[in-house]
């Protein structure tokens, strides 16, 4: 355990830190990552922590590409943001280290597939030229906006789920083994429910996340501000941000998955 510890640390310091220079992450979201992937890997393995890297790597990949085309540059995920898409991975690791059960190991994978479904399908949705609708009744919405679907970005969301599973698949067989039967129901197991989180990420996000108008202007905002102009809350709770969102659809993912298997 101390010797996965030590070693849990170094690496996720070195891919924090490329990643911190590459401005994907800024420095809150450095010192945490480096410390939520050091937890994940002495408890989950490298099995978890590597499916984890792979969604922190394809999506910040996918961003930088989608901020490009839309001209916009991000400052980086902060400490918030990564807590909101690995701390699921963290609990459900320890569970699985404590416990033994294999379900715990797939339910902490699944919470990934579920970020990486959502960070795909929000990146790469927002490149759609074709209309947006939103999941709770599919009337047309704004391009971007939180609870909206497209076609290219559900299929997107499916890939990403799909993406997270191979990666777990292989490490797997690397460290365990596996065979065709196991192989076909992780496979199917990770890549469903985290495609169902993503669909949980854009109901919630249409129902209860929060939504600010702006007072003078009506322009709508999830960021809770406007440059130069009140804003009141027009739909949602307070405190149930973006990152919320995300922290309960991976959860909500997790504990299917748990389910699922009993």
């Amino acid at each position: 355990m101390f010797l996965n510890a030590i070693i849990g640390i170094g690496i996720s310091l070195l891919i924090a830190g490329l990643a911190y220079l590459k401005k994907s992450l800024d420095k809150s979201g450095l010192y945490t990552a480096t410390i939520l992937g050091a937890v994940i890997y002495a408890f989950g393995g490298i099995v978890v922590w590597g499916s984890l890297i792979a969604f922190f790597i394809s999506s910040s990949l996918i961003t930088k590409v989608s901020e490009k085309s839309e001209k916009e540059e991000s400052k980086g995920r902060n400490y918030i943001q990564v807590l909101a898409n690995g701390l699921v991975a963290g609990i459900f690791s320890i569970l699985y280290y404590f416990l033994q059960l294999e379900i715990f190991l797939i339910a902490a994978v699944v919470s990934i597939a579920t970020s990486n479904s959502d960070t795909w399908a929000s990146e790469i949705g927002r490149l759609s030229k074709g209309k947006t609708f939103y999941i709770l009744n599919f009337k047309i919405a704004p391009k971007g906006v939180s609870g909206a679907i497209s076609g290219l970005g559900t299929f997107a969301s499916a890939l990403g789920s799909l993406f997270i599973a191979g990666v777990f698949l292989g490490l797997y067989a690397l460290v365990f083994g596996l065979d065709f039967t196991q192989f076909m129901f992780f496979g199917a197991v990770i890549t469903i429910c985290g495609f169902l989180g993503n669909l949980i990420d854009s109901y919630l996000g249409g129902s209860i996340q929060a939504k600010y108008r702006g007072i003078e202007t009506g322009t709508y905002t999830e960021k809770g501000w406007l440059p130069n102009e009140k804003v009141v809350l027009a739909s949602g709770l307070a405190m149930i941000t973006n990152d919320a969102v995300n922290l309960l659809s991976g959860l909500a993912a997790s504990i299917l998955t748990v389910v699922l298997f009993l």
